[in-house]
């Protein structure tokens, strides 16, 4: 599991569970694509070795419906190409606002769907091919420029398919570490270690979701047995709202008591991770109420009720505020923007070696000010870290080496640095995908080893430029603050609270599932928060908002472990009060009132309210 909450870069770039494993995959799939590259003349392999950074997952399962996908949307991209190079290329002026256009949409598609990232690698494959057609003399040569690029950008995908479906790590082993993990913790909470609660807020900030979405890709691919697939998929929830009860434990409860819940929570965790039946678990009749409520979980965790657990609230393609939220376009104009100048700037000064700007442009840009500014200083560490590792594997190795094998095992070795941080916390994983862009594009100029040093220091000044061109654009039009974010993600939160109160404890299933949505958009928000001091001091959020907002993430954490553990019953009254607080909280007027959180009582919907501002 990922650790968030280490500051420091010692904390950011220790090992966790799985972080080894993926980041060899990656590093072979990328070594294994230089080598084909090579050897069969396919240009431009180390965009073709960026690619995997981004299909390549921990799951093998996910990573090869990742790489299906995106060679299916690839091929529409390149008879959509083919099309368009027939119509625009004798026309330059076309084709610029052809490009505009369509990373316009592919990028609206990447903010404002599920399509997400797979938006922007479809917008860069699309632009990237379609800058290249002004330097093609004819047709015909156009049309195998374009056939290369699809198979640059198919050719990895196959490779990733390959491992993954060989060597990767199976879902069904991801699931049995997930729930042995959590019961792993758990006991050591309950044993009295304090490192234990840091692991566990932050399996709750990690939500349910990708767990989840595992679940149904071992449905679906029929990966395990229906018994065992039926007992994770309990344990997986009620291990969650276990999770949420330990961590009201009292500290004051016997130490008797906190042993043997321990002891049976080690026990049960063991079996569910070797694939085996729990053992049954009897809750004690004289235990305190707050230690029923954890026994009533691990009892649960054990369930073999027939019933089928309930999967995460589903999301529409589209979200809900595709068309209405104008910042989906905004940020789709101003990424196309920042790429179109990047463009004409080394096209007029005729110095297409630092083409990278502009494939900087679609890899770096994000939502907010904020976001994109601490995008840009990891993106500047890792492009010169990169850059130095691929200056320095010119100088001092590739003068010894004669053939393409000792040029793969180099990138294998430089792809394992850039990948052990980019499959870390997200506080550093951009800079992990800049050292691999910066070394990457130093290292492979051919279809062999080469040490010409010009084109290498061009290419990293192009990504410099293209990281400032990004940074000037997104602070200069239309910047957005976090704060808008962080509103809408609050008040989705409270959204799914109200949701929550309306099931009552008779939905036991739709809670845990929107506990886990809830969750996941607090930690967002959260973060988003953490990064608002890198905002410019006009859009930045002043101490009462961010004071009020940091207060509201508390309440809502702590109602949400409130309705979720206790017993409760449907309370309609309670979801219409949740709701019109959650619409005051996302509207344009929205202006706290905050409280200390100790005025009030912590998770109580007069605190929401009061904080809100709502009557």
């Amino acid at each position: 599991m990922k650790s968030v909450a280490e500051s420091n870069w010692t904390g950011l770039l220790a090992p966790f569970e799985g972080r080894l494993a993926t980041t060899w995959r990656i590093a072979l799939v990328c070594a294994l694509t230089a080598m084909v590259a090579m050897v069969y003349g396919i240009p431009e392999s180390a965009i073709s070795c960026y690619l995997v950074f981004f299909v390549m997952k921990p799951d093998a399962a996910e990573s090869s419906i990742l790489a299906i996908a995106l060679s299916f949307l690839v091929a529409i991209v390149v008879v959509v190409l083919l099309v368009l190079t027939n119509l625009t290329l004798t026309m330059p002026s076309m084709r610029i606002a052809t490009l505009a256009v369509s990373s316009m949409l592919l990028l609206f598609l990447a903010s404002a769907s599920k399509l997400g990232p797979l938006g922007g690698i479809i917008a860069l494959v699309l632009a990237f091919a379609m800058t290249l057609l002004s330097d093609v003399p004819f047709g015909e040569a156009a049309t195998r420029g374009i056939l290369y690029a699809w198979l640059m950008a198919t050719m990895p995908m196959g490779l990733v398919l390959l491992v993954s479906v060989t060597i990767g790590r199976r879902p069904l082993q991801l699931l049995r570490d997930t729930v042995g993990g959590r019961m792993q913790a758990i006991a050591c909470l309950l044993e009295g270690g304090d490192h234990a609660r840091r692991v566990l807020h932050e399996m709750v900030a990690e939500g349910q979701a990708e767990p989840m979405k595992r679940l149904g890709m071992l449905k679906a691919l029929a990966l395990a047995g229906r018994a065992e697939t039926r007992r994770l998929g309990i344990a997986l929830q009620e291990s969650y709202r276990m999770v949420f009860a330990v961590l009201e434990f009292s500290d004051k409860e016997p130490s008797s008591v906190k042993h043997e819940l321990a002891a049976q929570a080690r026990e049960v965790g063991r079996a569910l991770a070797a694939g085996q039946m729990p053992p049954s678990v009897v809750v004690p009749q004289q235990a305190s109420e707050v230690a029923s409520r954890v026994w009533s979980a691990l009892s649960a965790v054990c369930s073999q009720s027939p019933a089928k657990p309930v999967a995460q609230p589903a999301e529409p393609f589209l979200s809900s505020d595709a068309f209405t939220n104008p910042d989906h376009m905004r940020y789709a104009l101003k990424t196309t923007l920042a790429a179109l100048i990047c463009y004409l700037i080394y096209t007029a000064l005729d110095w297409q070696d630092i083409h990278t700007a502009m494939i900087t442009c679609y890899v770096a840009a994000l939502g907010s000010v904020a976001e994109t500014t601490q995008k840009l200083l990891l993106r500047i560490i890792g492009c010169l870290v990169g850059a130095a590792m691929g200056v320095a594997s010119i100088l001092f190795v590739i003068p010894h080496m004669s053939t393409i094998g000792g040029l793969v095992v180099l990138v294998f070795a430089g792809s394992f640095l850039a990948a052990w941080v980019a499959v870390g916390s997200e506080r550093i994983s951009y800079a992990g995908v800049q050292i691999a862009l910066a070394f990457l594009m130093t290292l492979l100029q051919g279809f062999g080893p080469d040490i010409d040093m010009s084109v290498a220091m061009d290419r990293v000044i192009g990504i410099l430029l293209g990281n400032f061109v990004l940074y000037a654009v997104f602070t200069l039009i239309w910047p957005v603050s976090v704060g808008r974010r962080v509103r809408n993600e609050l008040g989705h939160a409270i959204g799914d609270l109200a949701q929550m109160a309306r099931v009552g404890d008779e939905g036991r299933d739709a809670m845990v599932a929107q506990a886990g949505s809830i969750a996941k958009r607090l930690a967002g928000a959260r973060e988003a928060l953490r990064l608002a001091r890198l905002e410019p001091r006009g859009i930045r959020l002043d101490r009462h908002h961010f004071r009020s907002l940091i207060a509201i993430t508390q309440s809502i954490q702590a109602l949400c472990a409130r309705l979720l553990v206790e017993t409760s019953i449907p309370d309609e009254r309670l979801a219409a009060r949740l709701e019109t607080l959650a619409q005051a909280l996302k509207t344009e007027s929205f202006y706290p009132t905050w409280r200390a959180a100790s005025t009030f009582e912590r998770g109580s919907v007069g605190h929401l309210s009061q904080l809100i501002g709502g009557r």
